[in-house]
């Protein structure tokens, strides 16, 4: 379908859904990223849930290798049904959770060791089982980091808590498992001195590295928690009693390595403190992750919050925007309807229609300007129409009267053509010459008199012609009118076709911002391409508008020539009418002249003639005059005949137009 055969209510609706349509993209684009920024909080927690189970693992497989490696007094039982159980957990929250991933290695590698080391209880075997368990534990912990996005959060305190409770704790617990390993090899007597150096090494390594980067790490959470806020003493305390404890258990282990002759009776309360030290660890775990739980729940909510807001906001402007399309296309479409019906009328000659503005815009006061127009052709028509039935009727009756005196006269003629028959023998000269003396008399009254009257008529005609000439004007002013507000609409479409070339031309520069800004702009490029279309189809809007104006404008300058053209031939007629002014004086005053000539040639006729022919003369002259006046009569009639015609067909020209006066 050619954008040219729709409708200006249709082109209207669709201009402002084109404008509509990148607000729209923007607001589904920003409730997008709301519902995507929730979808990674939520897989945060189900990130955190996975770990729980797996920071209770470090916690609790250290102490069970205590009670069956090293004998520790302790319900051995107890821990490796806890330890069983925890292993269940940690496969159904993986598997429900992040089944589908491809994990770095089995995880029934962790069941393995596991399983070895309840099978070998003691001895390297479940040592070296037990230090690839927790290894396998740890990565799996950073593992999981990366996988839920805990790694990639955006907030500073998070992804700080994030590093410290996924990778940093772990790290220092691995490096403890395998200082506890080196104290088991101290026990026996038979460690190396490269082992020693190892031992020294990883010593320095958790006191050093591990414990500090902690402590530094949980300051900044600190700071960013006060600036929050909210009270952090409890984290304060654990922090205090984590690093305490790493401290705590590298002195004391190079306290025994240095001394010359190592106290192997000390190695069990090494042990212990280890131990202690790996639940101070876990308790910074557990409150870290409690921590990051709660606020990335609360971004959760804060997201949530902003979603339903985003959504409300999108539902009221889509409702009150269809309000204002459905009015303001009600508004044109009525009023185009109107001016449509009305050029309907006036194609089928009815100039009876009225139209009613259904607004104040530029529709509204084109309907105003021309049911203003109609009405002046109205009352124009009117006055012709009734102009027109009274000249029909004058001409009528004159017509009339005419063929009544015309038959009275020839009646009249055949009684004297007898009399002056039977007297003509008597004095033929006498009669003859009174005879063209009274006719050329009568003739010359009789002229002068139908010239009066013609005059007359000629004197009405004119009057009718100068209304006409002046209604005329009339109709070409209120057409001018209409083509200067015809030019004012153009210059506002220009305008608006002026917005469309800006709004094109920021698009392009947004289109470029957005290709600099790389991946970023990418959406926003997108958006930007969106309002540039939209220019496009306003200035196709706009240049469409501009045609119809421009039919308008032509057709009101039809109607202005044409008008003109009428009231060039109203001007001629009008000339002609003073034309004939000049020739019916000329005919008054040579029928004068020829009447007083007549009247004296007469004159002397009568005192030549004899008494007893005055009676004959007498008759003649009727008899002439009687026959001239028939004549006359007949030529009047004539003239009548072709006037009627004439009004009986501007009648029926004028008939064809329906006024309110007049509907058929």
């Amino acid at each position: 379908m050619n954008i040219k055969d729709l409708k200006i209510t249709t082109k209207f609706a669709v201009s402002v859904a084109s404008f509509l349509l990148p607000l729209g993209i923007l607001l589904f684009y920003t409730i997008s990223i709301s519902s995507a920024s929730m979808q990674k909080n939520y897989l945060e927690l189900r990130g955190i849930e996975v770990l729980r189970p797996l920071l209770s693992l470090k916690q609790i497989i250290p102490y069970h290798i205590r009670l069956s490696v090293d004998n520790s007094p302790g319900d051995i039982n107890n821990s490796q049904i806890l330890i069983t159980d925890l292993l269940i957990d940690l496969d159904e929250k993986y598997t429900k959770y992040f089944g589908s991933q491809t994990p770095l290695f089995p995880l029934e590698s962790i069941s393995d060791n596991w399983n070895q080391i309840i099978n070998f209880k003691s001895g390297d075997s479940a040592l070296s089982a037990y230090r690839e368990l927790m290894g396998d534990i740890t990565r799996l912990t950073a593992y999981i980091g990366d996988i839920s996005g805990l790694f990639t959060d955006s907030d500073l305190e998070n992804a700080y808590l994030v590093v410290s409770s996924v990778y940093e704790l772990p790290q220092a617990q691995l490096r403890i498992v395998q200082i506890d390993n080196f104290l088991r090899i101290l026990k026996t007597g038979t460690i190396t001195q490269e082992q020693k150096e190892e031992l020294r090494l990883q010593l320095s390594l958790l006191n050093y590295s591990d414990n500090n980067k902690i402590y530094n790490r949980y300051n900044t959470i600190e700071i960013l928690g006060r600036r929050k806020t909210e009270n952090l003493e409890s984290f304060e305390h654990l922090l205090q009693s984590c690093h305490n404890r790493i401290n705590y258990l590298s002195m004391s282990i190079e306290q025994v390595i240095n001394n010359p002759e190592i106290d192997i009776s000390l190695i069990p309360i090494l042990h212990e403190v280890s131990g202690q030290t790996n639940n101070a660890i876990y308790r910074l775990q557990s409150a870290s992750l409690d921590r990051l739980e709660t606020l990335i729940t609360a971004r959760i909510k804060a997201y949530q919050k902003r979603f339903l807001a985003s959504l409300g906001a999108a539902v009221v402007s889509t409702v009150f925007v269809l309000i204002i399309i459905i009015s303001t296309v009600n508004y044109i479409r009525i009023s185009a309807k109107l001016i449509h019906c009305a050029f309907v009328n006036l194609d089928n000659n009815d100039l009876s229609v009225e139209l009613k503005a259904v607004s104040r815009d530029e529709m509204g006061q084109l309907t105003l300007a021309l049911n203003g127009f109609l009405k002046k052709i109205n009352k124009a028509f009117i006055s012709f129409n009734n102009n027109a039935n009274m000249v029909t009727d004058a001409v009528y009756e004159l017509s009339i009267s005419s063929k009544e005196i015309a038959f009275t006269a020839n009646e009249q003629q055949a009684s004297i053509s007898e009399i002056v028959s039977t007297m003509q023998n008597n004095n033929d000269l006498s009669i003859r010459a009174a005879e063209k003396t009274n006719e050329v008399a009568q003739l010359a009254s009789h002229t002068q008199e139908l010239s009066r009257r013609g005059a007359q008529l000629r004197d009405v005609n004119e009057d009718m012609m100068l209304d006409i000439r002046d209604q005329n004007n009339k109709i070409i002013e209120i057409i001018k009118n209409l083509a200067d507000m015809l030019s004012r609409i153009d210059e506002s479409t220009q305008l608006i076709d002026t917005i469309a070339d800006r709004t094109k031309l920021i698009a392009f520069n947004a289109a470029l911002e957005a290709s600099s800004s790389g991946e970023a702009g990418s959406r926003f490029s997108v958006v930007a391409g969106e309002i540039r279309r939209f220019a496009d189809n306003v200035a196709d809007s706009v240049s469409e508008i501009k045609e119809k104006i421009k039919e308008l404008q032509e057709a009101s300058q039809m109607l202005i020539t044409e008008a003109n053209s009428g009231s060039s031939a109203i001007d001629a007629g009008y000339k002609r009418m003073v034309e004939q002014k000049e020739v019916f004086e000329n005919i008054v005053d040579v029928s004068k002249n020829v009447a007083n000539r007549s009247q004296q040639i007469s004159s002397l006729s009568k005192q030549q003639e004899m008494a007893s022919a005055q009676v004959f003369t007498a008759l003649k002259e009727i008899s002439h005059g009687v026959g001239q006046f028939v004549t006359s009569t007949a030529a009047t009639s004539a003239t009548l005949d072709k006037l009627n015609s004439m009004s009986i067909e501007l009648k029926e020209t004028l008939a064809e137009y329906k006024t309110k006066n007049r509907k058929d």
